[in-house]
């Protein structure tokens, strides 16, 4: 439950920790990660908060700590080019679930979109997409399913100005490896896959696949979400 009721009855609000706790909701992966330290993640905020305060424009008298305030924390310029990023990412996942389901693609995302679906093409057939998924004490969405006859793909697709090209990203490899282990019913093996899609220029397709989730999870996403129950001081498994 991303978003919860307004107590003024107008329209919706991000959940919070303290509705998870009246509404016993289980937090995403997403959540869980953030307790990773990401460097170039980091990096790229400041380079978004030093080009807002090169580029904008300056009032008439404005002291220079004022006007730093008014573009980086009350205007929030910064915030532009992250918005338009998470627009992007949106409008292409949308889209390949809709080419994946039989249905069509946007022209102008075409570029994008196809040269992603036809690398997928070599995990099988679709199985599903946006699906929900419960786990440990967590929950999440993934966005598709293959199988070929012999394995199950869970692949997570992801949007980047410049894809990684040694190896997916720790983060992604740890969310992939939480639905790898609630799917996982030993009903036959499993691998996951990250699927990047460069968006400084169409047809950049990076594909990286994971048989390692098993240890990926024991060692990596479960002791991170051992820690964030524990600094958050919630439990939803907890009687």
């Amino acid at each position: 439950m991303h978003f919860v009721e307004r107590s003024d009855g107008k329209g919706t609000r991000p959940a919070t920790l303290r509705d998870a706790r009246k509404l016993g909701l289980l937090p995403s992966p997403t959540s869980i990660l953030q307790c990773l330290d990401k460097p170039a993640l980091t990096t790229w905020k400041i380079e978004m908060a030093c080009l807002a305060v090169l580029t904008a424009p300056r009032k008439p008298g404005e002291e220079l700590d004022a006007f730093v305030e008014r573009v980086l924390h009350t205007e929030r310029q910064q915030d532009e080019q992250a918005q338009k990023a998470r627009d992007l990412g949106t409008q292409l996942h949308a889209a390949i679930e809709a080419v994946l389901t039989g249905e069509q693609c946007p022209k102008e995302l075409e570029p994008f979109v196809m040269p992603a679906t036809e690398a997928m093409k070599q995990f099988g057939t679709v199985q599903s997409t946006e699906a929900v998924v419960v786990g440990d004490r967590c929950a999440g969405r993934l966005d598709a399913t293959f199988w070929n006859g012999s394995v199950t793909t869970i692949v997570d697709i992801k949007t980047a100005s410049n894809p990684p090209i040694k190896g997916s990203w720790l983060e992604h490899r740890l969310q992939l490896s939480f639905y790898a282990k609630a799917l996982d019913n030993g009903g036959g093996p499993l691998q996951t896959a990250n699927v990047y899609i460069g968006t400084k220029a169409p047809g950049i397709v990076v594909v990286d696949i994971h048989t390692d989730w098993r240890e990926t999870y024991d060692r990596g996403f479960k002791p991170l979400l051992q820690y964030w129950m524990f600094a958050n001081d919630y439990d939803p498994s907890a009687p």
